[in-house]
């Protein structure tokens, strides 16, 4: 395990000064500007774990930048991003209600012709089933 986390950003023709890094203690944002006419931004909003925003930097060669994190903890990052741990509660549920639950929030958060789509996959799905045969929840959405 090691203190620090190196990313790796593959770019010909970056120029040192043209190169712009924040950190945070949760979050990190990089931008290039100016390379072949074009910028380049490469940002995360929240980490995996805390870190170290003054011992982190930037190295700059003409064909990549060298990000390095310094974590505050010497431990394995499972992923660069932050996720919320499951609980032992959501895990154990039903893989149909787990399903449920995430066309809600599509469907919370489409657009009209999403909203449309979904209501007509669930209203022919719930008429799929034979009278007495137990049907899923009519208010799923």
């Amino acid at each position: 395990m090691t203190l620090v986390m190196q990313i790796y950003v593959s770019l010909e023709g970056v120029q040192e000064d043209k190169v712009e890094a924040k950190f945070g203690e949760w979050s990190f944002d990089l931008k290039i500007h100016d390379v072949g006419g074009k910028n380049y931004r490469y940002s995360i909003s929240k980490v995996h774990k805390e870190m170290d925003p003054d011992a982190c930097k930037v190295l700059v060669k003409p064909s990549r930048v060298t990000i390095s994190l310094r974590k505050l903890e010497e431990e394995d990052w499972k992923d660069l991003h932050f996720k919320e741990d499951k609980s032992e509660e959501e895990s154990k549920r039903e893989p149909m209600d787990r399903l449920l639950e995430m066309m809600r929030h599509m469907y919370d958060d489409g657009d009209d012709e999403m909203k449309k789509t979904i209501s007509d996959a669930w209203t022919t799905y719930r008429s799929s089933f034979k009278p007495g045969q137990k049907k899923p929840p009519a208010k799923a959405f």
